[in-house]
């Protein structure tokens, strides 16, 4: 990368732990529709239109939150808003896990919308596209991965405790770009007017 590896480093990392963990949600979702709320498995597609709402609001939005926050600031705020909408699915009720996949869209595309950022921002042109390549293979691998491990883990586990657990690992993750590692603390960052 560029200038300053270490931030794009941190959010890359977070994207990827994010990405992870987004696996594991998307495997559990018929488990959430079937067994946690009684549902047929078309509601699966009232979920993903909700999820999508939220997406969509997020990236209306981003570029203003992008500014205010900064780019550690908006992943860590999406990592968490992901989190707390994952652990809503494991809670009984439409309304809950109707609002839990909100949070899931809304916060989802923060951390990948920061970290795509920090890397286009930090490295030099000649290196863009190959950095950019590499990047979004880390970014999205994990996800991949993980609904294949998510799926075996949904068939021996409890959804939700699978959910729980995912949740709290994403807030965790939250931690990693509102750290800065490889940045100084207190260390202006700026992104961009455009």
């Amino acid at each position: 990368m560029g200038r300053r590896p270490g931030r794009a480093r941190a959010l890359v990392t977070a994207g990827a732990c994010t990405m992870l963990l987004a696996g594991v949600n998307g495997a559990s979702l018929y488990a959430v529709v079937d067994a946690g709320l009684g549902r047929a498995p078309s509601w699966a597609g009232v979920l993903y239109a909700v999820q999508g709402a939220g997406s969509v609001a997020t990236g209306l939005a981003a570029g203003t939150l992008l500014r205010r926050l900064g780019e550690r600031g908006f992943a860590a705020w999406g990592c968490a808003l992901f989190g707390l909408g994952v652990a809503a699915r494991a809670l009984p009720g439409d309304a809950l896990v109707l609002a839990g996949s909100l949070l899931i869209g809304a916060g989802l595309p923060c951390v990948l919308i920061a970290a795509l950022t920090a890397v286009q921002r930090e490295t030099p042109a000649d290196r863009l596209g190959v950095t950019a390549g590499r990047v979004h293979t880390l970014l999205y691998a994990p996800n991949a991965v993980a609904l294949v491990a998510g799926a075996g883990l949904v068939a021996v586990t409890d959804h939700r405790v699978l959910l729980a657990l995912t949740g709290a690992a994403a807030l965790g993750c939250a931690a990693v770009p509102a750290r800065g590692r490889g940045v100084r603390s207190g260390e202006a960052e700026e992104v961009p007017r455009r």
